[in-house]
């Protein structure tokens, strides 16, 4: 299985084979990141939280964003305590938690602070059908993500 390293403003993602990354850079004070990983081909237009991709991706389909809240957001109750997960549980998935409610989809969100740094992780899943095989899928791309200061 081939792999790539791809690496923007501190944030370092294992690209596998089959999966789609893009890097892109949020407006405001201070710059901030925005990544999307997704199993399938990423549609040029989309959404921060995918709208325009989360619909066209089947039941197998896994949409990930990695966003970055601004620096003083780190310190708020919303982030405190929360470090970047790397194994998450199909329990974890729910409709109730999507941005978009797609009929059969889950997702997923979770608040954390890396390297000082605040971001939300948000998963979708294509189906709750497939949700147990693409889990562990999510942990594998997960274990490949590191988070640095910005700096970097």
């Amino acid at each position: 299985m081939s792999r790539t390293l791809l690496t923007a403003n501190g944030i370092t993602v294992t690209v596998r084979d089959g999966w789609d990354v893009e890097f892109s850079e949020l407006a405001g004070e201070s710059p901030r990141s925005l990544v999307h990983l997704a199993n399938f081909s990423l549609p040029v237009e989309r959404g921060d939280y995918g709208s325009g991709a989360v619909e066209i991706m089947g039941s197998a389909g896994i949409f990930m964003v990695l966003m970055e809240f601004d620096a003083t957001a780190s310190s708020s109750a919303l982030f405190s305590g929360g470090v970047m997960p790397t194994s998450l549980a199909v329990a974890d998935f729910s409709g109730h938690t999507l941005q978009r409610r797609i009929p059969n989809q889950l997702g997923t969100q979770r608040f954390f602070v890396a390297s000082g740094r605040p971001f939300v992780l948000y998963v979708v899943l294509g189906s709750t059908r497939t949700a147990p095989l693409l889990v562990p899928e999510v942990n594998r791309t997960l274990t490949g993500v590191s988070i640095a200061d910005s700096s970097q």
